[in-house]
């Protein structure tokens, strides 16, 4: 009889425990429900083994066996997933915006300074001889020679923050992998002696999420606890504590990114990356090229027909019509360097004697800029295809950032749902688990009068 109270002693006690240990989790899931990535802990309860008495066996007890943490592995999967690709067209944003501002078209643009460019021609046709009017040739063809070289300027700064921006992340990434390495140690050392590693677990995670956008890193869990961190081509950024830094190096003003592997760095091209990283290299190396290749065939064509249509004048001293701009060796760097060449009014050759009142090459050089000197485009037209480039790019650009942003609230709400602390299902649990302690307690003080009433028999 003694024994069997004893047992029933027992298992009150550790009821008593067990209660008292999973109201504690409840308070801790309560005081992280506002936690970023922080996920729902559950007591699993398991009874003590059980006993032989006489002619049957009798539970002993029981314990919290483990405190499982909830996690959706294809919910994490999908959210680093969609932050890769958040992280790839945020990080696209400002530069787009900025090119796109840099390649306008209205008042001040490079298209105006065609425009205004041409109406000079304009206004000297109607009085080739007059000193005013030559002036403002030359010095709209100074401005617009001036505006190439300030919308390339403009790109170059781009460029230039581009690179800024990568540098300053670098240090950052490094640390998240130091910092997963360290974790991976630690989860794996508290697991294999038994226990739970659920808030490293967590802090992993998010780690993991913010290295996702930034790189595009993708993570895959070993047998034993520990997660191997990969970027977008394969190769290792995280093996169990072992972490690879990645540095940036410099070729004239750009900076790429290596991985330090110790003996030897291995290059990264854009292709190996994703997330922001990836955006930036993508505007830096493919879209601003583009335009400046645009750009320079545009300053290209234009100095060149320029130059060959006054070439065919006369100036007011009788010589033949001189390039009007520096004669562009190649296409390349057209746009970088147009200057006027003339440099005084009598040397333009706005008629084909020298005449002051011979306008007939200024009649001819106003024609060009209506024709499609440039596949089926004028320059003010080339130029706005380029223009028009940047600001589809930049209007794809938004919608995707919205769009990838929308799909985020919507699966980190479902994680949420699935994973994280609903109080509602808190405030049961804590009920839940108060009323089996009130019970537990009310047991045991019902056990303790039963032994007391066995000591007075035996008295």
């Amino acid at each position: 009889m003694g024994g069997g109270l004893n047992a029933a002693l027992n298992s009150g006690r550790t009821s008593l425990q067990t209660n008292q240990k999973a109201i504690e989790i409840t308070g801790l899931n309560i005081a992280n429900v506002n936690t970023e990535g922080y996920s729902r802990q559950a007591p699993y309860l398991t009874p003590y083994p059980s006993l032989n008495f006489g002619d049957f066996f009798l539970g002993t007890g029981v314990t919290v066996g483990s405190v499982q943490r909830s996690h959706d592995v294809f919910l994490d999967g999908q959210i680093k997933d969609k932050s890769a690709e958040f992280g790839l067209e945020n990080s696209m944003v400002n530069t787009l915006a900025e090119l796109e501002r840099s390649i306008g078209i209205g008042d001040g643009s490079l298209s105006d300074e065609f425009d205004q460019f041409f109406d000079s021609w304009r206004q000297l046709s109607t009085n080739p001889g007059g000193e005013v009017e030559r002036q403002q040739v030359l010095q709209r063809g100074e401005l617009l020679g001036n505006a190439f070289v300030n919308v390339y300027n403009e790109t170059q700064q781009v460029v230039k923050n581009i690179n800024n921006t990568i540098t300053s992340k670098i240090d950052g990434v490094n640390l998240v992998i130091d910092e997963i390495a360290q974790l991976n140690n630690r989860i794996s050392a508290i697991e294999m002696s038994g226990q739970e590693a659920n808030s490293d677990r967590d802090r992993r995670d998010m780690l993991l999420k913010g290295l996702s956008e930034s790189i595009g890193a993708r993570g895959f869990e070993t047998s034993t606890g520990t997660v191997s961190v990969q970027l977008a081509n394969g190769m290792p950024l995280v093996e169990g504590d072992k972490p690879t830094h990645i540095v940036g190096v410099f070729s004239g003003t750009d900076v790429n990114l290596e991985l330090d592997y110790g003996t030897a760095n291995i290059p990264l091209d854009r292709t190996a990356m994703g997330g922001e990283f990836r955006g930036l290299y993508e505007v830096r190396d493919v879209t601003i090229p583009d335009v400046v290749n645009r750009l320079d065939q545009l300053a290209y064509t234009f100095a060149t027909e320029i130059n060959t249509q006054h070439n065919l004048g006369t100036d007011l001293n009788g010589n033949p019509g001189q390039d009007f701009f520096v004669a562009p060796g190649a296409v390349a760097g057209t746009a970088s360097s147009l200057t006027i060449n003339i440099g005084t009014t009598n040397e333009i050759a706005a008629g084909t004697t020298a005449a002051p009142g011979d306008n007939t090459n200024a009649l001819t050089m106003l024609q060009l800029e209506q024709q499609q000197l440039l596949g089926n485009d004028t320059f003010v037209s080339y130029y706005g295809k380029i223009a028009a480039t940047v600001g589809v790019e930049a209007a794809r650009n938004r919608q995707a950032v919205q769009g990838y942003e929308d799909s985020l609230i919507q699966l980190q709400n479902l994680r949420d749902g699935i994973d994280g602390v609903s109080l509602e299902d808190e405030m049961i649990n804590l009920l839940q688990y108060q009323k089996g302690f009130e019970a537990s307690a009310k047991f045991l003080s019902t056990v303790d009068e039963m032994m007391d009433t066995l000591l007075t028999l035996k008295r």
